[in-house]
Order: structure tokens, then sequence, then C-alpha cells
């Protein structure tokens, strides 16, 4: 197996035990005060109305991943009567970095307490 798929095979495994992780950091804020909440993870980028005379707190952040670059060496050889004659090519692909926004999002009632959570992207 190569690099690269042993990366993308450790990658999905993070990333489902993960979920489980972030499922349950989201749910233990549920019957919190939102200002327990903000204490703890600072103000949220956005606060929607949530039509019910409540609000939504979205929390958002950056993230990114490199995947590592690869190297490929391909070799062509003949053989001329008694003599050998061999190239080699070797293409480089650099590492690539992937971002993108994960959000964490709280629902809020009217007294201030969570009720609801949502999340998008480890």
């Amino acid at each position: 197996m190569n690099a690269i798929r042993i990366f993308f095979l450790l990658l999905a495994l993070i990333s489902f035990g993960g979920c489980a992780e972030v499922n349950k950091e989201m749910a233990s804020w549920v019957g919190h005060d939102q200002n327990e909440l903000i204490a703890r993870w600072g103000p949220p980028q956005q606060v929607l109305d949530d039509g019910n005379g409540g609000k939504i707190l979205v929390f958002t952040q950056t993230r990114s991943f490199t995947s590592p670059g690869t190297a490929t060496t391909t070799v062509n050889g003949s053989i001329y009567g008694s003599g050998y004659n061999a190239t080699a090519n070797t293409t480089y692909s650099p590492p690539t970095t992937t971002s993108y926004n994960a959000a964490r999002m709280f629902w809020v009632n009217s007294s201030g307490i969570v009720y609801r959570w949502a999340w998008r992207g480890l």
C-alpha cells in the first residue's frame, strides 16, 4: 500500500473517531447558559435569529491539512549489442494544503439556555 493510500485511510479512521468526540462535546452544552458557552469558546462569529424568540450562536474556524508530496521515478533501458543504455525520469508533486471552514452552532432559547446543536466539518 503506498503512502497516499495509508494517509487517507488514517484520515478516515481519525475522522470517524472525531465525529463521536465532537458529538459528545456539543451535546455536553445542552442545558447550559449561553454565557458559560461564550466564556469558554469566546464570542461567536455570527448570531442568528432562531425564529422562536431565541438565537443561534455560530462559531467558525478555518482549518487546513497538508497531504504529502510524492516523487515517481520511471526507468527505461535498452540493450545494444554488449552495452546497456538506461534513462531515469523523476516527477515530483509537491505537498498540497487544503483549507475548509468548520462550524459549531448552538440554538439558545429566550432564557439564554442551549437547547440544540449542530456542526459541520471536523
